[in-house]
């Protein structure tokens, strides 16, 4: 889960590891390159306009600082990490994870921070991406931004069993779920349904 504190903390070193909350981000992005740093500009300036450059700089006790250069209008505004807006230090960080060569991602509550109008972008990133990524989210808007192909093969329920056993189940081949999907869209689908009682259906496939 990605924290906003820990996005923004400086750091020496990250030796091509994020923290688990986001923390090592101006150390990972530092030693990712000018490249990664480029790609990671170019891909945030379609969703935040004024972005002119991703910057890093290491500081003379070895602490690595992060900052982002924005052009409104003749002049230039620099921005350090410490008072970057959530959002943009959230996505910041997912996208330098999706070039980092990662096999296997893992994004808890993927949409905590993110401005609604960027779920969207969000989601095609991580669809688009060669990484194989499982992501966690109790948010219906997530499920609606995703194609119907895609939900099918990639949303699973998780679901207690009457033993206390955690299993999982593609959520679209329960039939009822099928069924609404014909006429819903994913998220929608989801909001319609009583999670808590699914698993009672699922026992009577098995």
């Amino acid at each position: 889960l990605l924290s906003p504190e820990l996005l923004r903390s400086q750091t020496k070193t990250a030796n091509g590891q994020l923290g688990l909350g986001g923390q090592k981000l101006s150390a990972f992005i530092h030693e990712s390159g000018t490249n990664v740093k480029d790609k990671l500009k170019n891909e945030l300036a379609g969703v935040y306009r004024q972005l002119e450059s991703i910057d890093t700089k290491s500081l003379r006790s070895g602490w690595k600082q992060l900052e982002i250069t924005e052009r409104y209008g003749d002049q230039k505004l620099k921005t350090a990490a410490r008072h970057m807006n959530d959002g943009m230090l959230r996505l910041m960080a997912v996208l330098a994870q999706l070039e980092s060569g990662s096999e296997f991602l893992l994004f808890d509550e993927i949409e905590n921070g993110i401005n609604p109008e960027l779920i969207e972008y969000l989601i095609d990133q991580l669809v688009n991406a060669n990484n194989q990524i499982m992501v966690t989210t109790h948010s219906p808007m997530i499920l609606n931004f995703m194609e119907d192909v895609d939900a099918k093969k990639g949303v699973v329920y998780l679901y207690k069993t009457d033993q206390g056993f955690t299993k999982a189940k593609r959520l679209f081949d329960i039939p009822s779920m099928a069924k609404k999907l014909e006429f819903m869209g994913p998220g929608e689908v989801f909001i319609d349904t009583d999670l808590t009682h699914l698993f009672k259906e699922i026992a009577t496939l098995q």
